[in-house]
């Protein structure tokens, strides 16, 4: 009985060890992303200001991990992928409508 629960023992540490190690890849996803399409009102330090299409003004970080396709001014029609908290990953001219 010795001989079968020292190995028993080994692999309910193994089990909870591999199971806490998945739990906490599961942590470390990517933030969720959104898509932020509209008019750039202006840029106000890192920050841009954008009038989505429904009317909401929304504020985007950007730093120099943002990957920025061309330069930007007011008036400019974006789109940008930002993450929930507002940190725009990406940003680049929206495509007109056709």
């Amino acid at each position: 009985m010795k001989k079968l629960m020292v190995p028993f023992m080994f692999a309910m540490v193994l089990g909870f060890g591999m199971a806490s190690l998945s739990l906490a890849a599961g942590d470390t996803a990517t933030p969720s992303s959104q898509t932020v399409k509209g008019d750039l009102l202006k840029i106000d330090g890192e920050y841009y200001v954008v009038k989505d299409m429904a009317g909401k003004e929304v504020r985007l970080h950007v730093d120099k991990t943002s990957q920025l396709d061309g330069t930007f001014k007011a008036g400019d029609k974006i789109e940008a992928q930002a993450t929930d908290k507002g940190h725009a990953s990406s940003i680049k001219q929206a495509k007109p409508k056709m």
